[in-house]
């Protein structure tokens, strides 16, 4: 099952990948689009090869590569979110910064067994919840549904991360790992063609 949920994202992110790389570029000349889906793509491949796991108690792999390849994805959307909401300077730097401790101790919550993964969920989560207001906090015109986005999207994975091995194990890792492919597709490529439509 987990093969195929694998194989499903890695098919997938590739067409979006080629799709974002013929559809263009943003008005500041990068492609970010094509970026996220590809470094999702890897993500995928990587996790389809099944190496660079742990394994809990249980018996249910932990894929703790994905969040070190989210700090760079969910990084590159942030940037996208405060260019739609005209956010610069340093109020983009520390939205960068904040994206980065979030992912960064998700993975070190993902690859810890021990309860301190708990510490490192604590402090990704408090700097999740300063990121979601510093970002719901300013308002532009044309960016009302990224509040949507952000609720619908971004705020599921740490309740999956909870409910999955590498929190409560209250679901398995094929389940879990089903779910973060949905929160992918939403995040990155319905995110990415919603962005598109809005001329950014």
């Amino acid at each position: 099952m987990l093969n195929l949920i694998f194989l499903a994202g890695l098919l997938i992110f590739a067409v979006s990948s080629t799709y974002f790389y013929i559809a263009g570029t943003n008005k500041n000349g990068l492609n970010s689009a094509f970026l996220v889906s590809f470094v999702t793509l890897i993500s995928y491949v990587l996790m389809w090869q099944g190496v660079l796991t742990v394994v809990t108690e249980a018996g249910q792999p932990i894929f703790w590569t994905r969040w070190l390849f989210y700090a760079l994805s969910c990084t590159l959307l942030m940037v996208e979110i405060a260019q739609l909401k005209g956010i610069k300077g340093g109020g983009l730097v520390q939205l960068v910064y904040l994206t980065a401790i979030v992912m960064f101790t998700g993975f070190l919550a993902a690859r810890d067994l021990t309860a301190i993964r708990w510490v490192h969920f604590v402090i990704s989560s408090v700097a999740y919840v300063l990121l979601v207001i510093k970002v719901l906090s300013v308002k532009a015109p044309g960016s009302r549904w990224v509040s949507s986005y952000i609720y619908f999207g971004w705020t599921v994975f740490p309740i999956v991360f909870v409910l999955a091995p590498t929190g409560l194990g209250l679901i398995g890792a094929a389940v879990t790992n089903l779910l973060y492919l949905l929160l992918d597709i939403y995040t990155k490529i319905v995110f990415n063609i919603q962005l598109g439509r809005t001329g950014t």
